[in-house]
C-alpha cells in the first residue's frame, strides 16, 4: 500500500512516528519547502520534519506552493498513484485532480465543539477553547472537494479541562490522530471500509484567526472572556496581548485573581506579575513578556 503524508508540524512528525512504531510504511511525505513554511506562517511548524523523513527513507516532495494548484504538483499525484493519503497540519483545501488520484482517499481530521456539520472551517480547536466550550467533537473523516464535508470513518469526545489551553488540547487531539489512523489503515486492508454521511444541514462555520485576533480590550471585556482568549491562542500560536503605553504585554498563561488593587486601570506590574485590570474583575499573570509596540 503506497501511503502518503501531508503536513508541516509537530503533529505531523508525531503521526510518522507512530505509523513507524507501528510498522505501517510510509512511502512519501508532502511538505512544504523551509522557505515557504516560513512564509506561510504556520504555527507550531517542525523545521525538523525534512531531515526526520529522509532518516526514516521517506520520499520528500516539496509543492509548488501550499494550494497544490500548479501543474507540477498535480502531475506527480497522478504519476504517483498513491492508494491513501492522511492529512494533519496542512491547512489547506486538497485539489480535487488530487484527491481523485488516491486509489481509497485522503483523510484527515477535524475537531471542534460543534457535530458535524457544524464548527466546519478554520482553527476549530482554538475557538473552543474560545468559546468556552466543554467538549469537542474530534473527526476522522474522508476529504471530498469543500472544507470538511467529506465521509466519517469515526468520531471521538475529547472533554475540555478548564485548566486546559490549546496545547493541552493538542495533546489530547493528538492521542486520537495517532489511534484512529491505525485503525483506519486496518479497516482498509480489511474493506470494505464503512463511512457515514454528514448530515446536509445549514451550518455555522468558523472564520479564520490571526495574530490579531488575540488582543485584549480591559475596558470591555470581562474576566473570562479574556481567559478563554488567551487559553485559545497560547503557545504554539502568537498569544494574547495588550498595547499599552508604546508596549506590548503579550500573555501566555493567566488566572482570576482577587487583590487590593481595583483603583488601577489597565494593566502594571506588581511583584513580578502582571494585573490586568478587566471590567468585572482582575487576571493575573506569571508567564507574560513585554515588548516595544
Amino acid at each position: 500500500m503506497k501511503l502518503c503524508i501531508f503536513g508541516n508540524k509537530t503533529t505531523t512528525k508525531e503521526l510518522l512516528v507512530e505509523l513507524i512504531h507501528s510498522k505501517k510504511k510510509v512511502t512519501n511525505i508532502v511538505t512544504l519547502s523551509p522557505k515557504d513554511a516560513k512564509d506561510a506562517k504556520i504555527s507550531g511548524q517542525d523545521e525538523a520534519l525534512i531531515e526526520f523523513a529522509k532518516s526514516k527513507a521517506i520520499e520528500v516532495f516539496n509543492p509548488d506552493n501550499y494550494s497544490l494548484k500548479s501543474n507540477r504538483d498535480i502531475t506527480f499525484f497522478q504519476e504517483q498513484r498513491f492508494d491513501i493519503g492522511l492529512c494533519t497540519g496542512w491547512q489547506r483545501i486538497i485539489p480535487k485532480p488530487i484527491i481523485d488520484s488516491f486509489k481509497h482517499g485522503i483523510y484527515g481530521w477535524h475537531g471542534s465543539g460543534f457535530e458535524f456539520p457544524n464548527g466546519r472551517g478554520r482553527s476549530p480547536l482554538n475557538w473552543s477553547l474560545r468559546l468556552g466550550l466543554e467538549k469537542i467533537y474530534h473527526n476522522l473523516f474522508r476529504y471530498a472537494y469543500s472544507a470538511d464535508d467529506g465521509m466519517v470513518f469515526e468520531t471521538e469526545i475529547i472533554h475540555i479541562d478548564k485548566k486546559d489551553y490549546i496545547s493541552d488540547l493538542q495533546k489530547k487531539a493528538l492521542q486520537h490522530i495517532k489511534q484512529s489512523s491505525l485503525r483506519l489503515l486496518n479497516a482498509i486492508n480489511k474493506g470494505p471500509l464503512k463511512l457515514t454521511e454528514q448530515l446536509n444541514h445549514p451550518f455555522l462555520s468558523f472564520p479564520t484567526l490571526n495574530e490579531t485576533s488575540g488582543k485584549l480590550n480591559p475596558e470591555i471585556m470581562g474576566c473570562q472572556q479574556a481567559l478563554n482568549i488567551i487559553r485559545s491562542c497560547s503557545r504554539p500560536f502568537p498569544g494574547a496581548f495588550i498595547v499599552q503605553d508604546s508596549k506590548i504585554f503579550r500573555i501566555w498563561k493567566a488566572s482570576s485573581e482577587i487583590l487590593s488593587t481595583r483603583n488601577r486601570k489597565g494593566c502594571f506590574i506588581l511583584n513580578d506579575k502582571l494585573v490586568i485590570q478587566f471590567k468585572d474583575g482582575q487576571i493575573l499573570s506569571e508567564d507574560f513578556e513585554i515588548s516595544k509596540s
